[in-house]
C-alpha cells in the first residue's frame, strides 16, 4: 500500500503522495535515523486526544500568506487503530488519533506545489519513539537510489529528514506526536525546514492548552 492509498483511507482526500525512502536529518547520525531533540518539548509529552491533536493539525486559517488549506480530518480511537491495522506502515501499538491537512499555492502557475502534514498520537513518549522508528524506516524502505541528506533543524525531540527528487520530506517526533511533513516542488521562501518548524510549533502550543490558531 502506497502513502496515497494509506491516507486516502485514513483521511478520505486525494493526494499523490508516494512515501519514498528516507536519509538522516540534522538530529540523526549517519545511518542511524532519527536522534536527540531541542529539550524543550516537555510540555507535549503528555498523550494528546483527538481533540487537541486536531488543534495541532496545520488549519486553514493558519495557512501562510499566498497559500490555502484543505479541511483538517482527524481520526481517533478505533477508526485510527482500524486505518493503522490495513495501511501496515507504521506502529499502532498506543495509537490513541491521527490526522492530516494540506497546503498548496493560491497562484495558479504552481498547481503542482504542495505541503502535506500527517500526525500520529501515542499514549506515551516511547510508543511515539517506535512510531516515529517505524515510519522513518517505512520511508526509506526500498527507495536508497537517488536520496539526498537533507538538514532541517525545527527543534524536534527527533528528526529524519531526506529530498528525493522535487520531493523533500521530514519524520519528526514532539513529545507523544510524531509528524509526516511532505512536500512538492516547494518554493524557496516555504520550504521543508519553514514548514517543519511551523508544524513543530503547532504541537507544543497546543501542549500548553493555547490554540494554535488565536
Amino acid at each position: 500500500m502506497t502513502l496515497r492509498t494509506m491516507r486516502a483511507a485514513t483521511m478520505g482526500l486525494t493526494l499523490t503522495l508516494a512515501l519514498v525512502g528516507c536519509s538522516d536529518g540534522s538530529s540523526g547520525g549517519a545511518g542511524g535515523g532519527a536522534g536527540g531533540g531541542a529539550g524543550g518539548n516537555r510540555a507535549a509529552e503528555a498523550p494528546f486526544d483527538p481533540t487537541r491533536l486536531a488543534q495541532a493539525v496545520p488549519s486553514k486559517l493558519a495557512a501562510p500568506k499566498g497559500w490555502k488549506g484543505e479541511e483538517p480530518l482527524v481520526r481517533s480511537g478505533g477508526q485510527a487503530q482500524k486505518v493503522c491495522e490495513q495501511a501496515a506502515r507504521f506502529s499502532c501499538v498506543g495509537l490513541t488519533a491521527m490526522g492530516g491537512s494540506r497546503y498548496r499555492p493560491e497562484k495558479t502557475d504552481q498547481t503542482e506545489s504542495f505541503v502535506d502534514f500527517q500526525l500520529l498520537a501515542y499514549d506515551s513518549v516511547d510508543n511515539a519513539r517506535v512510531g516515529m522508528k517505524a515510519l522513518a524506516a517505512d520511508v526509506r524502505k526500498g527507495k536508497s537510489d537517488g536520496l539526498k541528506p537533507l538538514t532541517v533543524d525545527a527543534g524536534a525531540d527527533e528528526t529524519d529528514a531526506y529530498a528525493y527528487e522535487t520531493r523533500p520530506g521530514v519524520v519528526l517526533r514532539v513529545g507523544t506526536v510524531v509528524a509526516f511533513v511532505f512536500g512538492e516542488s516547494l518554493p524557496q521562501d516555504h520550504d521543508l525546514q519553514s514548514f517543519a518548524t511551523f508544524q513543530v510549533q503547532r504541537i507544543n502550543t497546543t501542549a500548553t492548552g493555547k490554540n494554535p490558531d488565536a
